[in-house]
């Protein structure tokens, strides 16, 4: 993903009363010895307040720390000349006056209201400060307003400290400036008064602060400034400031009586603090940045270009004036965050442990609060205050609201907006509430993202999938190219049984709102029942009342969508704000039910919501406030309800719908005529008809009028809709051939000869031609009809026609020879689907092998299900062999069996002579073979297939009973084959092998112990006695053997299917042209590297060795062990015992295999350039 950042993640310079620097002054010396003595006085008189006695007047900024950029170091302090006939403060002028830039000479205006207890006085000696020597303001006040200490002090603000002294007299003796006589006038005034917290008792036990100078804080220290609201008579400014350092954290509360010079306090402050911080060179301390990164990163929310600290104070509701003990000054501790900005987050993170050394680096498990950025739904920023809120909400939620301040309240809301934009570029509307400063939602000098697949899609969905603390990978979806009206979003299911949770269905919605991208979404067979019903009361930022150009629905429409539930709301919001959406397909996406159409309003009954579908659909498209024209709610059951709205909509030309699909909706009689009558009024845009599998019945003598009406039909669906009886075509030929067809689906609709004379005169007229899909299953059509059909559709003899014809489960035993003869002379589309058939006779079947064998136009074949009187005999097998051999145009072939509890169709053992025929072919690419109960011997079949046909791309083989052995017989083959493209796991084969071995050990319990098995095996056994002159009876297995030789099994399966995994993503890359057959030379060791063994091996081995263990044996242990492998599969296959015998044939060498299961991997059949194993 790419990100793009400016300034610092576009970090915006707020106004500042500071930004540009006090004037400059040299401070001439009167007496260097008067100097020195004051000086020192000075330093045995400082207060507990003074942070250190390194203090350093070096400002350190409180902004956002950025990784990307940093600021430029401030430059070397000068010394500056006090001017005379100054007044005390410089802040007169602008105590009502923030967020401005201010020049120099401003500070010094005469005409400017000044405190009470300031005086101008001339300054011409050289001062010592403690803290700073620019005297911004000062005054007397009260140390605290408690019960039982109440002193007077002096507070000093200069431009690098806020220094607090016990009397007038002492701040006189630091700075010269302030007039000696002005403490006494000004102490009976009492205009100002300060409430310090307890900073001795907020201080780490590592403070470096000290007795003799520890009364100074520095400005760049200040985390935020704000105004208290108590109710009290008074004017309250709190100051929190915080010592990284050395871990010292404190507050003090300045009460003020007069209302301008409480605004000349908390102004003064507030840009005194902000000078500081931008002339600060070091933001942050190494280590506290250390910190939280570490924090970031175990929260899976750290990137160094979006990375952005700052200090943050959480405000208590009820503050108290004063704070005279360590609980308070803990409690304000913990109220003191980071707040750190990262990809998705915003956290708030607590101090860490400043008393560790500065060397170790602070842990990372931290006490954090975490909020999605884009579940902001307030932010509220003050115009004269520090303080700022910001509210967060989760869906089914009451708002989180943070009561925060900070110094750069306004840079940390201009990265927040910004933040929101970049996580959600598509979004036109703010789904937060925003007070303040109209220039923090400037977002025009904002970056302009640089373009990503599906409109930042990805990106959206993960924001909202991490806000809503859910797993981003379990989401999975498709993006169709190649549909109509693409690019078509299609929701894949979860990675997992379950299915999604409410939280990740609006996840995937929200991040599909105002997305451009796409102009078909599917949800076809995604269940959203988990928002069906459910109601969030707790807010309405994710309810769309506007449309995307700005029309209210409830003004236009009436709609309220107000405590309607997420479901309708959701999909509102989607066809409301994506412009280009033209299609939704809902299908199967609620579970059947019956909805309840009685009610009774005065009895309290409310009416059955239906599907909520089409209430929060069809109102916008009868008020054109949606681009949707096709909706699709096939498999959804239909009340009444559902059914007025559909009317209503239907009703309203202005729609202008192209297809409303209600396929298994559970329309009624009444419901089918109101929908069809309704359905007329679209005939000028109408494409597709889908009311298939609808109980209602339609009526053959009103219905071709009905159709007559549409003009631009393209597909037209009527599968299984039962209709009145009588001669009538269900089409007549003169409607169809005002029709351009693409799609005719009658499946389940019994045709009578009229209508098939409709269709076969359709299908031989030139309006045809785009017809592609010809779907006439269980119509009861005979051989005649279908060949009727083939005639009809093929204009050119011997010219393939690009069309699916589907006939299955038809009686097309009955004329059969049609059937063969149309397909001996090429009359035949090129796709062509006959299962279930069922013959009577064998050789009728074989008729229709003989006919493909000659047959050059159909490229693919389904005539898979077909049962036969029998197993096929060895003419029927030659007829398959020579299809294989000599058939050059069929690609695709579907000759599966079927395997029921009330029916089997299968070919029988004589299949495996047949597939021989494969390895001549070099035509087909997709064959599958499933249900046909092949075994070993087929899978040794296909094996010798494998290694000589090098066209085959796609084996489809499962369900065959084929056990470990012939699996591993497979990927042998396939080690040599660079051509197939998928192959199966066998996980089902799999699970039936287990389920033998189970089968196989409980009888061997079951057995009694002496017993001597019969036939080849027994005398296989008597054999080696007498070679060996006796063997060992196997014990009675325990359940543990039986685990045992399970998870055996299990595990060179897995071991089977790595190597096929393996093998297969060879073979991708060679298709993709990313590898070369000369890059894979064919060893030994490639060829033949596993070993095949049965499953009685495993067996025998686990009752001899009752822990299996690797073993280096000799060469010759190991072939007898391929001997014995050969004796045990010679007698299962009841063959005559051949070979040599040697006594060590009977050691118990096993291949070491580690038990550990491996997860298989699945893979995209369908990708034809790129190919990567996904987990299953």
């Amino acid at each position: 993903m790419k990100h793009s950042s400016k300034d610092g993640l576009g970090r915006r310079q707020s106004a500042s009363l500071f930004s540009r620097s006090a004037p400059t002054s040299n401070i001439h010396s009167a007496d260097a010895l008067e100097s020195t003595e004051k000086k020192t006085k000075l330093t045995k008189r400082s207060s507990i307040f003074q942070l250190g006695p390194n203090s350093s007047p070096d400002p350190q900024d409180d902004s956002a720390y950025s990784t990307v950029a940093g600021r430029a170091n401030s430059t070397t302090s000068r010394h500056r000349i006090l001017q005379k006939s100054r007044t005390g403060s410089v802040f007169g002028s602008l105590g009502r006056k923030t967020g401005i830039t201010v020049e120099d000479e401003d500070y010094y205006d005469d005409t400017s209201p000044t405190s009470p207890a300031i005086e101008r006085w001339p300054l011409s000696e050289q001062t010592y400060s403690p803290g700073g020597k620019n005297v911004l303001h000062h005054g007397e006040v009260q140390t605290t307003s408690g019960l039982f200490r109440k002193k007077k002090e002096y507070l000093v603000l200069t431009d690098t400290h806020f220094v607090r002294f016990k009397s007038h007299a002492r701040a006189c003796e630091a700075y010269q400036s302030i007039s000696p006589s002005i403490g006494r006038a000004s102490s009976t005034r009492h205009a100002s008064t300060a409430s310090i917290g307890s900073l001795q008792d907020g201080q780490s036990l590592n403070s470096h602060a000290s007795a003799e100078n520890d009364n100074a804080i520095p400005l760049k220290q200040i985390v935020a400034t704000y105004k208290v609201e108590d109710g009290r008579p008074f004017y309250t400014t709190e100051v929190v400031y915080l010592d990284e350092e050395f871990g010292n954290l404190g507050s003090i509360q300045l009460i003020i009586h007069d209302s301008k010079e409480a605004d000349l306090w908390h102004t003064s402050i507030r840009g005194a603090a902000q000078k500081a911080r931008l002339l600060s060179s070091q933001p942050y301390p190494e280590r506290v940045v250390r910190y939280l990164v570490g924090v970031l990163e175990a929260a899976q929310d750290y990137d160094p270009n979006f990375f952005q600290i700052f200090r943050v104070v959480r405000r208590a509701v009820n503050t108290s004036v004063g704070r005279s003990s360590s609980d308070e000054i803990s409690k304000l501790g913990s109220n003191v965050f980071y707040m750190v900005i990262g990809i998705n987050r915003l956290h708030l993170i607590s101090l860490p442990e400043f008393s560790l050394q500065s060397s170790r680096i602070m842990d990372a498990k931290a006490n954090k609060n975490s909020f999605g950025l884009v579940t902001l739904v307030s932010m509220d920023v003050r115009y004269v205050d520090d303080t700022f809120e910001l509210g967060f909400r989760q869906p089914l939620q009451m708002p989180t609201v943070l009561d925060l301040a900070a110094a750069s309240a306004p840079e940390i809301a201009t990265l927040i907006f910004r933040s929101i934009l970049f996580l959600k570029p598509q979004w036109l509307d703010h789904t937060f509430l925003y007070g303040g400063p109209p220039e923090i939602l400037d977002d025009s000098d904002s970056p302009i993202p640089s373009e990503e697949d599906n409109g930042f899609f990805d990106r959206t969905l993960v924001a909202y999938c991490v806000a809503y603390n859910c797993n981003p990978g379990r989401i999975r979806y498709t993006v169709d190219l190649e549909a109509e009206d693409a690019p078509c979003f299609q929701l894949l299911p979860p990675d997992g049984s379950m299915d999604y949770s409410f939280l990740e269905l609006l996840a995937v919605f929200r991040a599909l709102r105002f997305n451009e991208s796409f102009r078909s979404i599917s949800f076809n067979g995604i269940s959203l029942q988990s928002l069906y019903g459910l109601v969030d009361f707790h807010g309405r930022d994710h309810i769309a009342t506007t449309s995307r150009s700005g029309v209210s629905i409830r003004r236009q429409l009436n709609i309220e969508p107000v405590g309607k539930s997420l479901l309708y709301q959701e999909v509102q919001a989607l066809a409301l704000k994506v412009k280009r959406l033209r299609r939704l397909n809902f299908g199967n996406t609620l579970p059947r039910r019956r909805p309840k159409d009685t009610f009774d309003e005065e009895g309290r009954v409310e009416r059955d919501p239906g599907s909520e579908l089409t209430a929060a659909l069809l109102p916008l498209c009868r008020s054109q406030l949606t681009s949707v024209d096709w909706i699709i709610l096939s498999g959804i059951e239909l009340g009444e309800a559902d059914v007025e709205e559909l009317a209503l909509a239907l009703d309203n030309k202005q729609c202008r719908f192209r297809s409303i699909e209600v396929s298994r909706c559970g329309l009624s009689d009444r419901g089918m005529q109101l929908f069809l009558n309704s359905l007329e009024r679209q005939n000028a845009t109408l494409e597709s008809i889908n009311i298939s599998d609808n109980s209602g019945r339609l009526q053959l003598e009103t219905f071709p009028l009905t159709l007559a009406r549409f003009s631009l039909i393209r597909r037209l669906d009527l599968s299984r809709v039962p209709t009145t009886r009588g001669p009538e075509p269900l089409i007549t030929p003169e409607v169809m051939l005002s029709w351009r067809l693409e799609q005719l689906i009658l499946t389940g609709f019994k045709i009578n000869d009229s209508t098939l004379d409709s269709i076969s005169t359709y299908l031989a007229s030139d309006m045809s031609e785009g017809l592609y899909c010809l779907q006439m299953e269980q119509c009861n059509l005979t051989g005649a009809h279908v060949a009727l059909l083939m005639r009809s559709m093929c204009h050119t003899p011997g010219m393939a026609r690009n069309l699916h014809l589907h006939v299955s489960a038809n009686r097309l035993e009955k004329g059969n020879s049609e059937i063969v003869k149309a397909i001996e002379e090429n009359l035949t589309p090129t796709h062509l689907t006959m299962r279930m058939v069922e013959y009577g006779t064998e050789s009728r079947f074989r008729q229709l092998l003989h006919a493909l064998r000659v047959n050059t136009t159909i490229q693919s074949l389904d005539i898979s299900k077909a049962s036969l009187p029998g197993d096929a005999g060895e003419d029927t097998c030659k007829a398959l062999q020579s299809l294989f051999e000599e058939n050059t145009t069929l690609e695709e072939l579907d000759i599966s069996g079927e395997h029921a509890h009330l029916e089997v169709a299968r070919f029988g053992i004589g299949l495996n002579y047949a597939l021989m025929g494969l390895k001549r072919n070099r035509a087909l690419k997709v064959l599958k073979i499933e249900y046909q109960n092949l075994g070993l011997e087929g899978s040794n079949t296909l094996s010798s297939v494998l290694e000589e046909n090098k066209t085959l791309q796609h084996i489809f083989c499962e369900h065959n009973d084929i056990n470990l052995q012939g699996f591993t017989v497979l990927i042998n083959a396939l080690a040599q084959n660079l051509t197939v493209l998928s192959l199966p796991p066998m996980l089902n084969d799999q699970a039936q092998a287990v389920k033998r071995m189970t089968l196989s050990i409980g009888e061997t319990r079951q057995a009694p112990s002496n017993k001597v098995d019969g036939g080849v095996k027994s005398s296989v056994r008597r054999t080696l006695t007498n070679l060996r002159g006796h063997v060992k009876e196997s014990p009675i297995p325990s359940p543990q053997d039986i685990d045992q030789a399970i998870q055996i099994l299990h595990s060179r399966w897995q071991k089977q299917i790595e190597r096929l995994n393996e093998f297969l993503v060879r073979n991708h890359r060679i298709a993709a042209g990313l590898e070369t057959h000369d890059m894979y030379p064919m060893s030994d060791d490639t060829l033949r590297p596993s070993t095949a063994h049965s499953d009685s091996v495993i067996i025998d081995s686990v009752l001899t060795n009752s822990t299996p263990r690797l073993e280096l044996g000799d060469p010759v242990d190991a072939a007898f062990e391929r001997e014995i492998s050969s004796l045990e599969l010679a007698a299962e296959n009841q063959e005559p015992i051949t070979g040599p015998w040697n006594e060590s044939a009977l050691s118990n060498g096993l291949d070491e295999l580690s038990l550990a299961a491996v997860t298989p991997r699945t893979f995209d059949l369908h990708s034809s350039t790129a190919f990567s194993p996904v987990s299953s």
